[in-house]
């Protein structure tokens, strides 16, 4: 199983019980992903378990598989990878911009530009990965 076979519903159910410290009960998932009842939860609680993500202890459901893809699990927060080399490219431009404006040359333009377009395709994709994983 890998995350792209995971979509849709069943996809934040997963997320959403990984970003938990302790087990988490179908009701709860039902309530904090606003979903409309306990047994859509309870179907997508036993895909997951059937896939082997997920499992059921007495307090609930835990992760007993990590599939993260191109994210990094960090305490209870899943951070999308691109978001490192986005905040690389951003604090890149701001020194550019900063430090390197005194003397304007056609090649700190042309960085300007790279460093412009490059991080704004990975602040895209850190926007688009973070409401693939929003509750």
């Amino acid at each position: 199983m890998s995350v792209e076979s995971l979509y849709g519903t069943r996809r934040k159910i997963y997320y959403y019980i990984l970003r938990q410290k302790n087990a988490v009960s179908i009701r709860k998932i039902q309530r904090d992903l606003n979903l409309s009842s306990p047994s859509l939860v309870q179907y997508h609680l036993k895909k997951l378990e059937e896939d082997g993500l997920i499992k059921e202890t007495e307090k609930g459901y835990v992760v007993s598989k990590v599939i993260l893809s191109d994210y990094v699990k960090f305490a209870n927060f899943l951070i999308p990878i691109s978001a490192f080399l986005a905040s690389f490219f951003l604090t890149s431009l701001i020194i550019l911009v900063v430090f390197l404006r005194s003397h304007i040359i056609a090649s700190q333009v042309f960085s300007d530009i790279i460093i412009s377009i490059s991080a704004s395709i990975f602040v895209y994709d850190v926007i688009k990965k973070y409401r693939e994983i929003k509750l």
